[in-house]
């Protein structure tokens, strides 16, 4: 029997699975020699809570039975703009569509908020990361239109060690309709 999926804004309650589910996401880097993403840890349940409060998080979750939440999608705001922070999907829910339909949540709240761009800082060859956001619409930002915010968050991530594992690029997409 095919599994059906909804997206919705995430609750309070949602919290006490999301670092679960983030974590057995990230063990596909584990595959392609990022252990270290692999083996990290998610954020702390308070900061999920602080994101839920705010209305900055989506859940996928199956829509019959248990409602089992297999997605996750965290948004913030950068430069005075949109910011997809997390894109996390279940590796047993994969290739469903999820990603994209979580994306598309935090493009209609970005839109709604009135930003035109949405951004995103990723892995540059992971194949679902760089790649799978440029099918999606997205594309590499020259360090000149880098804004000051994203700038530091890009120098955070260096520091953190994530550019040792593995080059990562800032990204973004118009929300104007052409």
């Amino acid at each position: 029997m095919a599994v059906s999926y909804r997206i919705r804004p995430a609750r309070a309650a949602d919290a006490d699975v999301l670092a679960a589910m983030e974590s057995a996401a990230a063990q596909r880097f584990g595959d392609i020699g990022l252990t270290a993403i692999a083996q990290g840890r998610p954020p702390e349940r308070t900061e999920y809570e602080r994101q839920i409060a705010e209305e900055l998080a989506w859940v996928a979750e199956t829509a019959s039975g248990e409602r089992e939440i297999v997605g996750l999608a965290l948004a913030d705001v950068v430069d005075g703009q949109g910011f997809l922070a997390e894109l996390s999907v279940h590796p047993d829910h994969g290739r469903q569509g999820l990603g994209r339909r979580l994306t598309q949540a935090v493009e209609a709240w970005a839109g709604a908020s009135g930003f035109r761009t949405l951004s995103l800082t990723t892995f540059d060859s992971v194949p679902w990361n760089r790649p799978y956001y440029e099918c999606l619409g997205f594309s590499v930002l020259d360090d000149e239109n880098i804004g000051p915010e994203l700038r530091r968050l890009r120098e955070g991530e260096r520091a953190r060690g994530l550019d040792d594992l593995s080059p990562r690029v800032c990204m973004r997409k118009s929300l104007l309709k052409s």
